[in-house]
């Protein structure tokens, strides 16, 4: 699934919890003393010093579920940030959300309906193998099968055609003005044609090879001898000689392995542990704007969801800017209950229903709640996830509606099956990582034909502007087209999206080069290095 699910172990009682976040730092501290090569030093370092050539970057992240294959992976952070080390996209998105090239150098349309990209050259497979536009075409096709959840934001493609060895053309049904920010999408990464399972074969054109991954422990990636960028001076990349990616289920454990030197890099941070790592000398914080949500799903075919005036009375008893405050201060502002958050800047529309909870308890009379409405959320057990959806609890209850939170493991949460899941629950807690456009949102999760359309929710208004979205030139003419779907998600709340975040990440104060994405979990360690 597209969404960026970070895992956790579940918790109990308060004891039970500290118990477990204890074992998880002495756990995390065994696995870094197991785990030997080359530790930075925390002391007397400064940042912006000329990269020094080796060492080895240790991450702490969360585990993942050890897929490799990034158009049918279930998609937790821990998979998708290894992926990203080894495996490239044609194009990237940058900081300020343009798409810049990668794979491919430059790209043209003459009409929005042909698109034409030029590859680099010289590029190899980290199994020796050439990157040929044959290539670019396995990959497509594997992204617009029937099984691919991308099948619906591909769909507009009519071919894919090899000009030659380095130029591949999309041919497009009809004019999509949006068609390379398409692209840069985590499960677009380009696959090498001969390996037969990519989901337990690991090949990439990346910075870094997996040498060794052992779930719950650490993954181990090398350098690429053979890697294909070089920096402005000509140099090679990457100037490490190594990531390991060093497994804890819990981040309080990889915030002390940071602390102590143990750890080099931990991202995904909350608002707590962003001044702690400020507070400490020797690390560093790094940020950046995202499109990184954290929203309620409602599915409206069964259930309580099921009645519109439900939806509408528990939209209007959410104070998203108390949350906000409550959880993210700082690192957070409030979302306006669509997909679309302030990044999109143009496309966003701070228009929404104010914060009523006067009006949310006349609307849950008229549903025939008047003494009162329960309902179980479904909650992951990740930062931030249960402090949003206890202070939504708190919120609720004072609109006459009891909130039961079944928190369960991340792992189990975007399990294929069951009903604890997040496709599954009636009310479920999402995260959902950046994209380079929002259309992709409603492809993915909105329109009545969605491969993830997790509300049942259909809507033939909506449908038909997500449509046009695409086929809208003009960026004026677009922007009002975002404005009138946002329009009708938030007065049919099939999700109300809570928070929008920034990206956070922690370093040691001798660790440079990185830029975050704006989608954390998609940050690459290609320029990274130590300055001493």
């Amino acid at each position: 699934m597209s969404m960026m699910a970070r895992q956790r172990s579940r918790r109990g009682a308060k004891v039970v919890g500290a118990l477990l976040v204890l074992a998880a730092v002495l756990a995390l501290a065994l696995a870094i003393m197991a785990c030997g090569g080359t530790e930075s030093s925390d002391e007397g370092s400064d940042t912006g010093g000329a990269p020094v050539p080796g060492g080895t970057l240790k991450v702490g992240m969360q585990p993942g579920n050890g897929q490799y294959d990034p158009v049918m992976m279930a998609g937790s952070v821990g998979d998708i940030i290894l992926i990203c080390q080894a495996q490239e996209n044609l194009v990237a998105l940058a900081q300020d959300f343009s798409v810049k090239p990668w794979l491919a150098k430059d790209w043209d349309s003459p009409d929005g309906k042909s698109w034409t990209f030029n590859l680099q050259e010289g590029v190899t497979f980290s199994n020796g193998e050439p990157f040929t536009s044959e290539d670019v075409l396995y990959s497509f096709e594997r992204l617009r099968s029937k099984e691919s959840p991308m099948a619906g934001v591909y769909a507009n493609i009519k071919d894919v055609v090899a000009d030659s060895p380095t130029q591949v053309t999309f041919h497009l049904k009809a004019v999509d003005s949006e068609f390379p920010s398409s692209l840069t999408d985590y499960r677009a990464k380009m696959l090498c044609k001969s390996v037969k399972d990519p989901m337990t074969e690991l090949v990439g054109t990346g910075p870094f090879v997996l040498e060794s991954y052992a779930a719950e422990d650490r993954a181990v990636l090398k350098k690429n001898l053979s890697y294909w960028q070089k920096d402005a001076d000509g140099n090679a990349l990457p100037y490490l000689d190594g990531v390991e990616f060093i497994y804890s289920p819990d981040t309080a454990g990889q915030i002390e392995g940071l602390q102590g030197g143990a750890l080099n890099w931990v991202g995904g941070l909350t608002a707590e542990q962003k001044q702690t790592i400020e507070a400490n000398p020797s690390l560093k914080v790094i940020t950046t704007k995202t499109n990184y949500m954290n929203a309620l799903q409602i599915r409206v075919d069964q259930g309580a969801g099921k009645d519109k005036a439900v939806r509408q009375a528990l939209w209007a008893g959410t104070d998203r800017q108390a949350i906000v405050d409550l959880v993210a201060p700082g690192v957070g502002v409030a979302g306006n209950g669509t997909f679309v958050g302030p990044a999109y800047e143009a496309y966003y529309t701070d228009e929404q229903p104010p914060y009523d909870p006067e009006k949310a308890k006349q609307l849950l009379a008229e549903a025939g709640y008047a003494d009162g409405l329960k309902i179980k959320l479904v909650c992951q057990n990740a930062d931030p996830m249960p402090a949003i959806a206890t202070a939504w609890q708190a919120q609720m209850k004072e609109i006459g509606v009891d909130v039961e939170i079944q928190q369960v493991p991340t792992d189990v949460y975007y399990a294929d099956k069951g009903t604890d899941t997040w496709y599954e629950a009636d009310f479920g807690m999402v995260d959902w990582g950046t994209r380079a456009v929002p259309v992709t949102y409603f492809q993915l999760a909105l329109t009545s034909d969605a491969a993830w359309n997790y509300a049942r929710w259909k809507n033939a208004e909506f449908d038909s502007i997500v449509k046009q979205i695409p086929l809208t030139l003009d960026e004026a003419e677009r922007a009002d087209l975002y404005k009138q779907a946002q329009a009708i998600i938030q007065d049919e709340v099939p999700m109300m999206n809570f928070i929008v975040l920034t990206a956070v990440a922690g370093e040691s104060a001798n660790v440079d080069g990185i830029e975050l994405d704006p989608d954390w979990a998609h940050t690459t360690f290609t320029t990274a290095y130590f300055t001493e």
